[in-house]
């Protein structure tokens, strides 16, 4: 077979728009999917770059090859903020901290925070006012930052999320998602520093008083016994990882739930219908979520349409082939959830709001290849979180739209910003309202 060749630096062949307005990059990318190519070249400076415009190539990527494709150079720069936690760590070192994590996600364990979700949401509600402007955005940040602070490390972190969220803010600015993950080196380490201090206290608080619970920080003590230098920051890394990751992108898949609600209010009413149908007047319960159908799809579908993963980067540790194209050593392979939950070769009216499209009797309910819908990533390095996620959004989804419905404030568009997650643009105001039962 002849050598592959990287994709020629012609000035047709279109260049990826770092530092540009945010918006840009969404847009970019749907531009390169807009052709019939299943892999679409594209350069990054002068780096060699392929979009994965079709399932199965995706596949190929991140599931079938997933030995030849390896994390891209933004995550190393990522270590300074997470250290070898479980996003950045590689080979046996990630299959390791992978195992490890995964075991505080089995089903049981996972239903076993509903009541948590749940009494944590109905705080949350009971603090809203009929009429009373609310940051939307902030508003679910802090709501899943202390289900995850309570839930995995058994912490109240209220306290703490003005806290978390400068040290994020510090560490994650409005920079290219596929270029870099993180701000520069320096100020990471101020924002890891800064962070360290909350990861201290909930490892301290555990271990001065030493509770029986079957949580992640009860298994990471477990492992992390010796309280050597090595294996306390491994241990920092580990809960630093997790805590960032188990709020962060389910606050902005919830934020974005409650603006497309919002806009459509006959989804809004079926929302509410199910909820008195299956609920009544009680709060819900693990036993119920198989039941609220049509809950679940509400967010299934704002998960499809803004993802907070919305690229996945990939780098060719070798040359190879992906479908009929030859791929170069060193090549970045993008795929991207946005782009691709959105193709109408897959998704009926992709730009419309229809959760009918996930029920099993939707008029909009086709089957779809594997990975036209990926949310969570694929293969070895899918969020090991998941299930949790799943469970956490409908349920606080219908603790909270059991008594309210939002509504927007003004007529203002909000705009998706894509950094390394994707979120609505400044922080949407929103207006509680009482929800009417039928």
């Amino acid at each position: 077979m002849n050598a592959p060749m990287a994709p020629p630096a012609s000035p047709a062949l279109p260049v990826w728009p770092i530092r540009r307005v945010e918006r840009d990059p969404l847009a970019f990318l749907t531009t390169l999917a807009s052709t019939d190519r299943d892999v679409v070249p594209f350069l990054v400076g002068r780096r060699p770059a392929f979009l994965l415009n079709h399932p199965a190539r995706i596949e190929d990527v991140l599931i079938r090859q997933s030995q030849v494709f390896v994390k891209g150079r933004g995550f190393d720069r990522a270590r300074h903020l997470l250290g070898n936690g479980l996003l950045t760590a590689a080979g046996p070192v990630h299959r390791d901290r992978r195992r490890l994590v995964q075991g505080a996600f089995h089903r049981q364990r996972v239903e076993a925070h509903t009541p948590t979700i749940v009494d944590r949401a109905l705080r949350r509600r009971e603090t809203w006012r009929a009429g009373t402007p609310i940051d939307a955005a902030r508003e679910m940040r802090e709501l899943t930052l202390t289900i995850a602070g309570e839930a995995l490390f058994g912490a109240d972190l209220t306290e703490w999320a003005g806290h978390i969220e400068r040290g994020v803010a510090l560490a994650v600015p409005p920079m290219d998602g596929l270029v870099a993950i993180v701000a520069p080196p320096g100020q990471t380490r101020r924002a890891r520093r800064g962070l360290e201090v909350v990861i201290d206290a909930i490892i301290a608080g555990r271990r001065a008083v030493p509770a029986r619970r079957d949580d992640l920080l009860a298994m990471l003590l477990d492992v992390h016994e010796e309280k050597n230098e090595a294996s306390e920051r491994q241990l920092r890394d580990d809960v630093l990882t997790v805590l960032l990751a188990g709020h962060d992108t389910i606050s902005h898949a919830l934020t974005w739930t409650w603006l497309l609600l919002a806009d459509h209010p006959d989804v809004d009413e079926r929302l509410g219908a199910e909820l008195a149908m299956v609920l009544g007047a009680r709060l819900p319960e693990a036993g119920d979520v198989a039941r609220l159908l049509y809950t679940r799809a509400v967010v299934a579908e704002a998960l499809r349409l803004f993802p907070p993963a919305w690229v996945i980067v990939r780098r060719a540790a070798e040359a190879c082939r992906v479908g009929k194209v030859e791929i170069p050593k060193g090549a970045v392979m993008v795929a991207s959830p946005f782009v691709t939950q959105r193709d109408p070769r897959f998704f009926h009216e992709p730009l419309r709001f229809t959760p009918d499209r996930w029920l099993p009797t939707g008029e909009d309910a086709v089957p779809l290849p594997k990975l036209a819908y990926f949310p969570f990533g694929a293969g070895t390095r899918a969020c090991v979180g998941e299930g949790f996620a799943w469970l956490e959004a409908t349920l606080v989804l219908a603790t909270l739209a059991q008594h309210w419905r939002l509504a927007r404030s003004t007529n203002s568009s909000v705009e998706a910003s894509a950094r390394i997650t994707l979120r609505p643009s400044g922080e949407p105001p929103m207006v509680p309202m009482r929800r009417s039962l039928p």
